[in-house]
Parts: structure tokens; C-alpha cells; sequence
């Protein structure tokens, strides 16, 4: 089948993206989404600093065949960022399970990347622990991410920025120069975005109005090591198929942690290697991973 997928698809610009979304309402916040195509349910979570923009490249392609949302987080993209708010991982997937009860969504597949692997993690542990589920999920795809506390290797400016008080200082002399720097680095050597993505993505992590809350966000390292046991734990317990793409030139989670899901008894998994992509494979391998999700969650 994979022979005849059309993959010349428009990408939307970080604009249409949002003329193209809406807004849902948790607690008193705003939470963004875009939701396109029909079919199966198909939820897309992105990761840190960035937004569900990442998966402006494959997007438009899994339209035709999903009913496909993506979702920005609080504190991210076009959702609320209040800035004297305690971000935690755990309210995170409180909003995803919101999305999907108010939408009375009955089935639903995942994409999780980065950040959101860990609400992936949570959402597996809940869907273990549940006498009564008021969804299934028929697959999930992981992208790379810091599934295992102990592999997880942040950036030194990420650790910086993570640490209390510090931290808030630092995110004021954060710039579109510094965060270009950083976000390049995590990218494979010939996949490597270009100034203007990254000027594109810069005023996303900033929007509306130059907010800059990357201390608060990063709080979810701690969490990460807080939950550790519990979310590997979903992994090796869960009866979901599981597909994991990884870029192995990422330092943050690359081949380390393919190396590591390799060793793991999970049980109905796939993992599929790129030995030259880095931490944003969506993004740096477009084509081949809307093949490969289409191919893995049809």
C-alpha cells in the first residue's frame, strides 16, 4: 500500500495553522487545537519548548486518512501561558482526557513526542488502572522523548533553566538567537532547520506577546524522575501496540534510548531506527514518518 501513498502535501504556515484552529476551555484557560480529516480518531501531542505546529509537515497527509487533531499544551503554541501557574505533566494529561470526553471520542490513536512522551506514559498508566475506560486506544507512535529519567540527557541550558529561581532569570536573556542555537543542536547534521523555521517557531514558544516561561515549563524533568517507576512500568504492562521512531543522531534521546526500548520486554512493539535524523523526526524525515504512522496505526 505504502507504494501508492501520495506524499506531495501542502504544509500549512504557522498563520493558517491558526486561522485553521480552535479553542477549548479547561478550568479558565484556552487550550488550542486543530482538527482536520475523518476517520479514526488521531491525536497528535508535540514537545517541549515548541507546539503542535511540529506536525505541520505531516499533518496534511494524515488528514486523508484520520480524523486528525493536534493539540497544544498549556504554557505552549497558541494555548493560555499564564505565567504565575505551576505546570505540571499530570494536569497536562488532565487537558488531553478533557479534550477527549467533551468530544465523547470513544476510540483513539496517538502520536507523542519530546515532552508529550511522558503524557503518553501517564495516559498508558491511567488506561491500566481503570476498572471502567471511557476510551480505548487502538496504538500509540513515540517519537523520541525521555521515556527513561535515566537516559534522558537535557541540554546544560536546559538544566539551567530548570533550576528554581535561576532559572527566571535566565529565560530573561533567553533570545531567538540563544534558543536557535540550542534547538539546532538536537537535529540531525544534514537536517539541521533553517533560520526562518526557526524564527517562525521562536514567536510560537513566545506568542502573543514576547511570553517567555521556559523555567516553568521544564519543572517536568523533576516530574520525569518522580514518576519514573510508573511510567516505565505503563510501557512494560501495556497491551497498546506501541511504534517507536527514533532519531539516533539526537543527543537528548537518541540512539541510547533506542538501544534501550531494543532490550525491553514491550510487548506488542515496533522500533524503527534513523540512524542520521536527530530529535525532530516529523520535522527532519517528513515523508517517511507520515509513512510510517499511516502504515503502523491504519
Amino acid at each position: 500500500m505504502s507504494d501508492m501513498l501520495d506524499l506531495n502535501f501542502p504544509k500549512k504556515n504557522a498563520t493558517e495553522w491558526l486561522a485553521a484552529g480552535k479553542f477549548f476551555e479547561f478550568k479558565k484557560f484556552q487550550i488550542f487545537y486543530i482538527q482536520e480529516g475523518r476517520g479514526q480518531n488521531l491525536i497528535l501531542l508535540h514537545g517541549f519548548p515548541t507546539s503542535s505546529w511540529d506536525y505541520s509537515k505531516i499533518f496534511n497527509g494524515l488528514t486523508r486518512y484520520f480524523n486528525t487533531i493536534a493539540i497544544d499544551f498549556l504554557g505552549f503554541g497558541y494555548s493560555s501561558k499564564p505565567t504565575k501557574h505551576t505546570y505540571t505533566l499530570m494536569e497536562q494529561t488532565d487537558i488531553i482526557e478533557t479534550f477527549i470526553e467533551k468530544n465523547a471520542l470513544k476510540r483513539v490513536k496517538f502520536v507523542f513526542h519530546d515532552y508529550a512522551v511522558s503524557v503518553g506514559q501517564e495516559i498508558l498508566a491511567r488506561h491500566l488502572e481503570r476498572s471502567e475506560r471511557k476510551y480505548e486506544i487502538d496504538g500509540a507512535v513515540f517519537f523520541n522523548g525521555g521515556l527513561f529519567p535515566h537516559l534522558h540527557r537535557p541540554t546544560f541550558k536546559q538544566k539551567l533553566l530548570a533550576t528554581p529561581i535561576l532559572g527566571a532569570i535566565l529565560a530573561r536573556f533567553y533570545d531567538e538567537k540563544k534558543f536557535g542555537v540550542a534547538f539546532s543542536d538536537v537535529f540531525g547534521k544534514n537536517t539541521k532547520p533553517t533560520d526562518k523555521e526557526i524564527s517562525v517557531l521562536w514567536k510560537l514558544i513566545t506568542y502573543p506577546n514576547k511570553v517567555l516561561i521556559p523555567h516553568k515549563l521544564l519543572k517536568y524533568i523533576a516530574e520525569r524522575r518522580l514518576h519514573g517507576v510508573r511510567w516505565k512500568n505503563a510501557l512494560l504492562q501495556t497491551e497498546v501496540p506501541l511504534l517507536f521512531i527514533n532519531g539516533g543522531e539526537d543527543p537528548v534521546s537518541g540512539s541510547h534510548l533506542a538501544d534501550e526500548i531494543e532490550t525491553l520486554p514491550i510487548k506488542n512493539k515496533k522500533l524503527i531506527r534513523w540512524p542520521n535524523i536527530g530529535h525532530y523526526p516529523m520535522w527532519e524525515n517528513p515523508e517517511e514518518s507520515f509513512k510510517e504512522i499511516y502504515e503502523f496505526l491504519k
